[in-house]
């Protein structure tokens, strides 16, 4: 039991420590670079760069917040979609509402499933 409370604990930390690199180098690049020369870098009017910088930032604080890598990937995956939405002028309150009413479904469905699995794995008897 000890040892599983150790792990968890190193892990926290590990999480804290990349999330808060993460974040400086969002400041760092929101403060030193300008945004034209990030622009175009590999696909046009994307601000590559900075998206996945701020992918890492969000999956690093989700990760840390619900302890779990792949929800943390999920909802990571939605919110960076909807930025990208709102960059290339696609992005309403309508276009975030499906999108997160899709995130919350999939939870749900991935949570049920998992009851399900669990509950056929047991003998009757």
């Amino acid at each position: 039991m000890e040892t599983t409370k150790h792990r968890q604990k190193k892990r926290y930390g590990w999480l804290v420590f990349f999330a808060v690199i993460n974040w400086i180098f969002i400041g760092l690049v929101i403060w030193r670079v300008d945004p034209e020369t990030i622009r175009d870098f590999i696909i046009p009017g994307s601000y590559l760069p900075m998206t996945l910088l701020v992918m890492g930032g969000i999956f690093w604080l989700l990760s840390i917040l619900l302890m779990s890598a792949s929800a943390a990937l999920r909802w990571t995956i939605g919110m960076t979609a909807f930025l990208e939405l709102r960059v290339l002028g696609l992005g309403s309150m309508l276009n975030g509402i499906l999108i997160l009413g899709l995130l919350i479904s999939l939870e749900i469905y991935l949570m049920k499933s998992k009851g399900k699995k669990m509950d056929s794995g047991s003998s009757p008897e």
